[in-house]
């Protein structure tokens, strides 16, 4: 019986439509290594709890610390401007974890409301087809992990469109709540610093290289590509 290579694929959104970007990244782990990475990051959760008094079981939202909102996990030592040293100290621990991959698409549109969810829509398409052709080049299968409750069935139909018999990418998109999910946690922090590279005019410069300089190693295309 022949046998084959799975992955498991992270993936979240990033982008707004006053930048006119709209992006999709995902964090890839080999099942072999799942445990082991996820004990790590759990490490980092255990230190931010001793740093800045934020349990593992709050969300870390990447917006929300970049922004300085309220105190994560009623966090009474928090400052303002910890929130970007957690993204920071995030990355550079997904950066270390065993197994990881990771990859960004993007489009950039002046579209807005119902347009701009469309050309969102087709970028999951995009991003859909590429990762079930790399599959297919690696001979191995995969599962999409999202944020979410599964309500909007435009990411059901990017899977169904794949059809035939040849499809790498297994099943509908599997929904988890970010406030339950460590690794969707994970892959907000890498889809936040991917977006940020792409806008190193924006408020805060000082994230803009940040994917580049800790995840660039990770990424399977070198940076985020244009889909």
């Amino acid at each position: 019986m022949a046998t084959y290579n799975f992955a498991l694929y992270y993936v979240d959104d990033s982008g707004s439509e006053v930048s006119g970007y709209t992006t999709y990244s995902w964090i890839k782990i080999d099942p072999v290594h799942w445990a082991a990475a996820d004990q790590q990051w759990l490490a980092f959760r255990a230190a931010v709890y001793r740093r800045y008094g934020i349990p593992a079981s709050a969300r870390l939202h990447a917006t929300d610390l970049a922004g300085g909102r309220g105190r994560p996990g009623g966090s009474s030592t928090w400052k303002r401007h910890d929130g970007l040293e957690v993204i920071r100290e995030g990355l550079w621990t997904i950066a270390t974890l065993p197994g990881v991959r990771v990859g960004s698409v993007y489009r950039r549109t002046q579209a807005r409301g119902s347009s701009f969810r469309e050309h969102k829509q087709d970028l999951y398409r995009s991003l859909v087809d590429t990762l079930d052709r790399d599959l297919g080049a690696q001979n191995s299968f995969g599962l999409i992990v999202m944020d979410g409750d599964g309500s909007d069935p435009a990411y059901a139909r990017s899977h169904r469109s794949l059809g035939g018999t040849g499809r790498r990418l297994i099943e509908d998109p599997c929904f988890r709540r970010a406030d339950v999910s460590q690794w969707v946690q994970i892959a907000d922090f890498a889809a936040w610093s991917a977006y940020r590279s792409l806008r190193p005019d924006g408020r805060r410069t000082r994230p803009s290289s940040w994917y580049r300089d800790l995840l660039g190693h990770l990424d399977v295309n070198g940076g985020p590509i244009e889909a």
